[in-house]
């Protein structure tokens, strides 16, 4: 038997992917923001996709650009993804507010999050609006992940990946199994 869902909750039912911490801009115009809308699109080449509200200060600098970091955080920075989520960096710094660090990445001019455990960094290739969502298509230009955590896969036991499941409800991972 199954119980009904209303369709504007129908992405609990597989939405449950990754958050994570998207960095835009360059120079002391940057910002970070929590995504819960993010998947990969392809592995040869390598093309990922976020979805971003239109009218958000990422969405501009990402249009300013034309890139983007996709930072991995942990349960560790669970707080500072909430921060992030509650304060526009129009306004403020939400680095400074959120307690993270930016670096300087390899390929692109946004910056990495120190505390995150991966990143993926990212050249636009393409950009689509839904009704004032944008979902921007990212080349993966270089990528990493803490190597204490990372052998080819999460270790998820350790990583403890966050995973939105709408509105203030969230997952980690946790047991990883071959089958």
């Amino acid at each position: 038997m199954f119980k009904n869902v209303p369709l504007d909750g129908f992405y609990h039912l597989i939405g449950h992917g990754s958050c994570v911490l998207v960095t835009s801009g360059k120079g002391k115009k940057i910002n970070v923001a929590p995504i819960a809308w993010n998947m990969p699109v392809n592995d040869e080449p390598p093309l990922l996709a976020i979805a971003v509200a239109e009218t958000h200060y990422t969405a501009e600098l990402i249009k300013e650009t034309g890139e983007f970091v996709v930072n991995v955080p942990n349960e560790e920075l669970l707080k500072s993804l909430m921060i992030c989520g509650k304060v526009s960096g129009r306004k403020e710094n939400k680095f400074k507010k959120a307690k993270l660090t930016p670096v300087t990445g390899k390929k692109v001019k946004a910056p990495l999050i120190k505390e995150c455990i991966g990143y993926l960094e990212c050249r636009v290739v393409d950009a689509v609006t839904y009704d004032g969502v944008v979902v921007f298509v990212g080349s993966v230009l270089a990528c990493g992940a803490r190597k204490e955590l990372y052998d080819g896969y999460w270790i998820t036991e350790k990583a403890k990946t966050v995973h939105h499941l709408g509105s203030s409800f969230f997952a980690l991972t946790g047991k990883r199994f071959k089958v």
